[in-house]
C-alpha cells in the first residue's frame, strides 16, 4: 500500500487547467488578435479563452477515448 495521497484543491485544478490549455491559450490569442484587427486586445482575449477551452476539451476527449 502507498501512503501517497492525491489531494487537489481548487487552485491546483486551476493550475492544471492553465498548464493543459496553454498551447490553445497562446495560439488562440495570436489568431484572435490577427483576425480582429480593429480591436486587437478584445480579439486576443476572446481567442485565448476559446483556444484554451478547445484545447482542454480536446485533452479531455482524448483521455476519455483512449
Amino acid at each position: 500500500m502507498s501512503d501517497i495521497g492525491l489531494i487537489f484543491g481548487p487552485w491546483d485544478y486551476v493550475g492544471l487547467a492553465l498548464l493543459i490549455g496553454s498551447p490553445g491559450l497562446i495560439i488562440g490569442a495570436g489568431l484572435g488578435a490577427f483576425a480582429w484587427r480593429r480591436r486587437r486586445m478584445i480579439g486576443a482575449i476572446t481567442g485565448a479563452v476559446i483556444g484554451m477551452a478547445l484545447c482542454i476539451a480536446g485533452v479531455v476527449l482524448k483521455i476519455m477515448w483512449f
